[in-house]
């Protein structure tokens, strides 16, 4: 199975990093994984269409071949963070072939607000099923930083590795029944 990873921060060593890679780790073994790099992608505009840059094709290509697309962001302004709104709307362009078109999506955050990551997930989830994605809904993780979620040494304590477990159980079914009806 390949799953493709975007992190909607641009930060290295960020919370939503950290989490990403928790996630991952989850994954049945033999995954395979491809990280979108989003620090070179322009802003989506009709001017660069004739001549999609080779990055953006790049994170396309690694969406379309992938069996399903994985979305750690953090919220911020109680909304999605612009460098992951660009990259669905890149995702979802003719232009780039619209890769996200029937892919099963899942999404998580952590943030530093008390709402967790909540507004910025219940925003992203129809803009995806408007491009189409297969969004999965529940369960959901939207994790607070500072709320025990993460140990000292940066990986995530045992209660969240737990919540982790059953959130990348569920996806992964979520991809299969995607997989099987295709």
């Amino acid at each position: 199975m390949k799953i493709a990873v975007i992190v909607g921060s641009l930060r290295n060593g960020s919370y939503n990093h950290v989490l990403a890679h928790a996630l991952v780790e989850r994954l049945p073994a033999g995954s395979e994984v491809e990280w979108l790099k989003l620090t070179e992608i322009p802003f989506v505009n009709e001017d660069l269409e004739a001549e999609v840059p080779e990055v953006v094709q790049l994170a396309a290509q690694q969406v379309a071949e992938a069996d399903g697309l994985l979305i750690v962001s953090p919220e911020y302004n109680r909304g999605i963070p612009a460098v992951t709104k660009n990259i669905v709307d890149w995702l979802s362009r003719p232009s780039t072939g619209h890769p996200l078109k029937g892919k099963p999506v899942a999404i998580a955050g952590i943030s530093s607000g008390p709402i967790k990551t909540m507004v910025m997930q219940s925003q992203l989830r129809p803009v995806l099923a408007h491009t189409q994605a297969v969004v999965l809904t529940a369960p959901v993780i939207a994790l607070t930083i500072g709320d025990d979620n993460m140990t000292a040494s940066g990986g995530v304590s045992d209660v969240t590795a737990r919540h982790l477990d059953a959130y990348i159980a569920a996806f992964m079914v979520h991809v299969e029944r995607y997989t099987e009806r295709v």
